[in-house]
């Protein structure tokens, strides 16, 4: 099977709900001194005209994933992520709009706090291209309180955006089992807020946020899924597994044919999958 169908075909088993054969799991944690750049672009719509200024803050980021990838070791084919979070914590932005020579500028405060942005359920798919992982139109929810503060605008509230954005990372292998999620990159999104929260004369005021995750790195270690009948997960079935398996005698323990129990008919089963 040539390479390219055959990581086509790799992504879609990895969407199902139990481990493929030879499939491998990590769990990821954000390693700590992460950071993200965090610029809004501001723009406001008024009676008396449009006006945008833009501005950013770096933010201290904490977060994690799972992924499953197609085999027990790298080089790999396919990865999926059903879990996917990122929290940005605290930051604040600040603006001047509708600067004039004689009347000067309109400043405007917005602290964004509680911002977490995470993968919705069902989580992504994709094959890799060498160590990089791309998913186009990925589901994500970003959710953040916000104040706003200034000359035209005194409100406060949450908001919670589900869209759809693009995300790539690499996968780098390190020793043994390790691996880092690296080079994150998330596409630029935008959200509106409440219109109904506005004052009279502002008719919409619209955000658009970039994440920068370059300064994000995550750690996690592989744990293989064991093959069937490879009990002690060594990579063989053979006397060690037997012995497993014989314990487990009568019991659901070492049920391979799935009928509840551990009897003739799972060591039969069993002895044909003996060996590496």
């Amino acid at each position: 099977m040539k390479p390219a169908l055959l990581a086509a075909v790799s992504a879609p088993l990895l969407l199902c709900g139990s481990a493929a054969l030879g499939q491998s799991t990590a769990d990821f944690e954000v390693i700590e001194g992460s950071t993200a750049a965090l610029t809004l672009t501001l723009t406001i719509d008024t009676s008396i005209g449009t006006s945008s200024d833009v501005d950013s803050t770096t933010q201290q980021v904490t977060g994690f994933a799972r992924a499953n990838f197609d085999s027990a070791v790298p080089p790999f084919l396919a990865m999926e992520l059903p879990e996917l979070e990122f929290n940005l914590g605290t930051g604040g932005v600040s603006y001047e709009l509708f600067c004039l020579p004689i009347f000067g500028c309109q400043a405007l405060d917005i602290t964004v706090s509680d911002f977490i942005i995470r993968l919705d359920e069902g989580g992504a798919s994709a094959p890799l291209k060498g160590n990089t992982a791309f998913f186009p139109d990925a589901p994500f929810v970003s959710s953040f309180n916000y104040s706003v503060t200034g000359d035209l605008v005194n409100i406060e509230g949450s908001n919670v955006v589900p869209d759809f954005y693009s995300f790539g990372t690499d996968v780098l292998p390190l020793k043994g089992k390790d691996l880092l999620m690296d080079n994150l990159l998330l596409q630029t999104f935008s959200f509106e807020l409440d219109p109904a929260e506005l004052p009279v004369g502002v008719n919409s005021v619209t955000i658009e946020a970039q994440v920068d995750l370059s300064g994000t790195t995550l750690f996690g270690t592989l744990e293989p899924s064991c093959l069937p009948g490879d009990f002690n997960c060594d990579g063989c079935v053979d006397g060690g597994d037997l012995g497993f398996l014989l314990a487990a005698w009568g019991t659901p323990g070492g049920d391979l044919s799935g009928d509840g129990s551990t009897d003739g008919a799972d060591l039969g089963i069993f002895l044909s999958l003996w060996g590496c």
